[in-house]
């Protein structure tokens, strides 16, 4: 069962009164999903904020003949949905499970409600909305501008949630993806991403660990100001 301190750990909610979380739990619905569940479909109705307490999804959209292209993974004290509940639209996207999950509905009226009143719930919730733009414009680009060498350095770099600003030294990107969703989230395949990380391996862009990616200072040097 969902409890009240487990939910203030979330940090969209820390800032809540007693009174507030008992709000959200009273409209909220934990649930419990396997590997490759999806949880709802680009165009359903976006009557619900989807929280993440453990495991792993990804936000993707489908192509007419089942292609995907994965726009963001998000793992525990995420949400998603944010943008069809305010606008009170269908879903822009589809999520779907890389792990076994936990997740929580909350309705969206209480949220609404919340949202009118309390300032902190606001800003965390513009501020979540301007970073997922910023990285979607960040993928545009890249996948518009760059070769495919380009694009795979620019996502992992985004990927490895860096601080702004630039690091002294080479990144570390841990729990690193495959090569096939790497292609996903570039938009390309991954036969192309299988050859290209090879390439940027005997060239020192990066190095490749059995669980890791290390982008290399050179990498940085040539992709970090387009936009990072």
């Amino acid at each position: 069962m969902l409890r009240k301190d487990f939910l203030r750990r979330i940090p969209l909610f820390s800032d809540l009164s007693d009174a507030e979380l008992d709000l959200i739990l009273s409209s909220s619905q934990q649930m419990q999903y396997k590997k490759n569940n999806i949880i709802f479909y680009e165009g359903d109705p976006g009557d619900y904020l989807l929280v993440v307490l453990s495991g792993k999804i990804k936000v993707v959209l489908l192509g007419e003949h089942g292609q995907e292209l994965i726009l963001a993974f998000l793992g525990p004290g995420s949400y998603v949905g944010e943008m069809s509940l305010l606008e009170g639209t269908p879903r822009s996207a589809t999520i779907i499970t890389m792990e076994a999950c936990e997740l929580v509905r909350v309705a969206r009226d209480p949220i609404m409600d919340l949202i009118q009143h309390h300032h902190s719930l606001t800003m965390k919730i513009l501020m979540t909305l301007s970073k997922r733009v910023r990285e979607m414009s960040e993928q545009l680009r890249s996948m518009s501008m760059f070769d495919v060498y380009g694009r795979i350095i620019r996502c992992l770099i985004r990927l490895s949630e860096h601080d702004p600003e630039r690091p002294a030294a080479r990144l570390i990107l841990q729990n690193r993806p495959s090569n096939r969703d790497l292609a996903k989230m570039i938009g390309c395949t991954r036969e192309s991403v299988s050859r290209a990380m090879r390439v940027l391996q005997d060239t020192e862009f990066v190095t490749v660990t059995k669980k890791d990616i290390f982008i290399e200072e050179r990498a940085l040097n040539r992709y970090w100001d387009f936009g990072t």
